[in-house]
């Protein structure tokens, strides 16, 4: 029957809402949709047609209408509890958190024991981040209906969210039981035990999602991302391979699919997956993760725009919370400036051992210093040094972005200093909420963060010249002489084994390269070998940060086709840092990689007496390597281009003579420049904070200003 026929044979208005009804619940949207209308037509305002009309009008996406006809049904029978529910269901979908909750609360008013009303109540709640809240509505919605199992795994999701994976897992398990198809239910199940540490099951939770919902890209990048987590690079590949084939617009697929590309130095397909990227970030596509952009051959205008976008998707999300939570700031100023150091690394990271030396400097006279972490307890000396280095530490594992910025706010926290910026597991949502009146990105991410809740970026003025200030989103505090922080009390090297034990030939010039394989792209690697080839005897030292991949396969299967012998391309194991410092001292001259250079892996090779050799770039993560090697006085390290940059390298290895006084020079440099005096460089950096802050007590804006060295007039 058509749909003209089907109009014109059923004219009883009651009879046609009945029937457009069933046509709607058999996935007939057409029929239905013209059936609601010709109901609407006989009867202005008919509740029912009005109500379902706005439900299949939400169904094809149709928001605008769909809150206008549910609205209306609302109007015409005030006592409607499910339009009132599907209109906060509604109202949610479009961004109206406000609306929504009233809505909903409104269809609790009317029957308290509409389960569904409950669930949905408990998923705005949660959005705007009241997570207590959302799971007293859930509790509630499963104790009216033991079978719903969405509300199961929504209460499950939001214990996750409160930090309480282990309590999470019964009401998971629960949906499972009750519908073991639930592809849902299998997804939060994997994140409850991936946050538990059950990384395998993890992955077997996830895989089942994929197997029951096979055409879901979402499912295959969060199965990729726990096979990534096992290290296990070949197979989470093919898992973002797949999620882009499913979906190519699908930000996180080619965000992770691109990155594991490099890891695992499989550059056959690189070209065409940098530019899917590139063309995302000029498509405006979110899920671009702008930590990959810094080793990819883009401009610093770019890596702004890449950053914008995924933080402008953050301050969208977060809006909601930020609006519930009201944080403000106008107590009045005091004699100590509270500074607050937030991470996810206060273990055994370079965020760490670099920065320790920092908080334990600050002068306590002027500042109070405190930490946040919600990164793990890994038990490690230098975990309980830097709890040592605060005057207060809080530990935020696991805890809602909603409550850590409560806590911050709550501790009078003056200046927030972000140390992880776009790097895995940032707490960006944290300081979208604005918990604190200045915030500042300092050498967790070298570049910009590009969200307008991030007042300051630290920097000198190598790293971010004058005439690159205008790709940050921040207002810049230059530091003087280096904006690079150490501990002067580090490690020293352990004493290494002997070469031929480390699988290097007895004799031959070593060139190290021990950057994270992500950062090596095909025309370094052809520049490396181009060295190899004209130093004779010489060597290629590269770490396998993945035994288990194919890593060290494709990197030998590249010399090969670039002429060189496999065997002149020498692994080293990931080893404790004392031992891996060692390293560094078997090794002739380490040549950097680009556009994203050694930055803590420079500063070791430096601090441990081997030369580095860089190429800068445009971007601030091209050239942090080349402003340590300024600081140092060994400007002749600093390439000015490609040919340069193999000119030196063969020079100094055809010359023993010319790396030894390298040498003795960067182990004079060290005992006199500034870069490993962590004392002076704290002093600059509370300088720039005074600034900051004055700044702000004076409410006057953010803005650009350089500090002075500590010989001249001080702050």
């Amino acid at each position: 029957m058509s749909k003209k026929d089907y109009l014109d044979g059923n004219q009883d208005p009651e009879a046609l809402m009945g029937d457009a009804l069933d046509r709607h619940r058999a996935g007939d949207l057409v029929s239905a949709e013209a059936g609601y209308a010709r109901v609407l037509e006989m009867v202005v305002d008919h509740p029912h047609a009005l109500h379902f009309l706005g439900v299949l009008s939400y169904q094809q996406g149709r928001l605008d209408k769909a809150v206008e006809l549910l609205r209306r049904a609302t109007i015409r029978v005030p006592e409607h509890v499910d339009a009132f529910c599907n209109l906060g269901i509604v109202l949610n979908a479009a961004g109206d958190v406000g609306g929504a909750e009233q809505a909903l609360r409104r269809a609790i008013s009317l029957d308290p024991r509409l389960a569904a009303a409950h669930n949905a109540l408990g998923n705005v709640l949660v959005a705007a981040g009241d997570i207590q809240g959302g799971i007293v509505c859930y509790r509630k919605a499963t104790a009216l209906d033991e079978a719903f199992a969405e509300t199961l795994v929504n209460l499950a999701n939001a214990l996750l969210l409160a930090g309480r994976a282990e309590a999470a897992l019964e009401p998971c398990a629960a949906a499972l039981s009750r519908q073991p198809e639930l592809a849902s239910a299998h997804v939060v199940m994997g994140n409850i035990l991936a946050s538990l540490g059950r990384l395998a099951e993890a992955t077997a939770s996830l895989r089942r999602a994929c197997n029951i919902e096979p055409d879901d890209a979402t499912h295959w990048c969060g199965l990729a991302a726990s096979l990534e987590s096992e290290r296990k690079w070949d197979e989470a590949l093919t898992c973002f391979d797949q999620a882009q084939a499913l979906d190519p617009d699908c930000g996180p697929a080619i965000s992770g699919s691109l990155l594991l590309r490099k890891s695992l130095c499989l550059w056959d397909d690189l070209d065409r997956s940098s530019e899917r990227f590139a063309d995302g970030v000029r498509r405006g596509l979110p899920g671009l993760t702008p930590f990959i952009y810094l080793a990819e051959p883009s401009t610093a205008m770019e890596q702004l725009e890449c950053a914008r976008l995924w933080c402008r998707n953050i301050s969208e999300r977060m809006a909601p919370v930020g609006e519930r939570l009201g944080l403000r700031h106008d107590r009045p100023a005091r004699d100590r400036i509270t500074i607050g150091y937030f991470s996810y690394d206060f273990r055994r990271h370079p965020t760490a051992y670099t920065k320790v030396g920092l908080f334990e400097n600050h002068d306590r006279s002027k500042f109070r210093i405190l930490g946040y972490c919600h990164g793990p307890d890994d038990g490690s000396d230098i975990r309980r040094r830097v709890i040592a280095s605060f005057d207060t530490f809080r530990d935020v594992s696991g805890w809602p972005a909603s409550d850590v910025a409560r806590r911050i706010h709550a501790d009078e926290v003056d200046i927030l200093v972000d140390l992880k910026g776009h790097t895995l597991e940032a707490p960006t949502d944290v300081f979208a909420l604005r918990p604190a009146p200045i915030q500042v990105n300092y050498k967790g991410y070298p570049g910009t963060i590009g969200g307008d809740f991030i007042d300051y970026i630290v920097a000198d003025d190598f790293v971010l010249p004058e005439s690159q200030k205008e790709t940050c989103s921040e207002r810049v505090a230059y530091l003087p002489e280096t904006y690079w922080v150490d501990d002067s009390r580090r490690a020293l090297p352990e004493e290494p084994p002997a070469r031929e034990q480390l699988g290097l030939p007895a004799k031959g010039v070593i060139f190290c390269g021990f950057n994270n394989s992500y950062k090596i792209r095909p025309e370094v690697f052809a520049d490396w070998m181009h060295i190899l080839r004209e130093v004779s005897g010489s060597v290629l030292w590269v770490q396998n940060s993945n035994a288990d991949s194919s890593l060290a396969d494709n990197l030998r299967s590249e010399a090969v086709r670039l002429g060189m012998d496999a065997d002149r391309i020498v692994f080293a194991p990931r080893l404790p840092l004392r031992k891996y410092l060692g390293l560094f001292t078997v090794a002739d001259l380490f040549l950097d990689s680009r556009p994203y250079n050694g930055h803590t892996t420079a500063s070791d090779a430096l601090w441990a007496g081997l030369p580095v050799l860089t190429l800068p770039g445009d971007t601030f993560a091209s050239r942090v390597a080349g402003s340590m090697l300024r600081t140092l006085g060994l400007r002749e390290l600093i390439a000015a281009d490609r040919e340069d940059y193999r000119a030196i390298a063969i020079r100094l290895g055809l010359e023993e003579a010319g790396r030894r006084a390298l040498m003795g020079k960067l182990e004079t440099a060290k005992r006199l420049s500034p870069l490993y005096d962590t004392a002076r460089l704290t002093r600059h950096m509370e300088c720039a904070y005074r600034r900051m802050h004055r700044r702000f007590i004076s409410g006057r804006p953010p803005a650009s200003f350089r500090v002075p060295p500590l010989e001249e007039p001080f702050c």
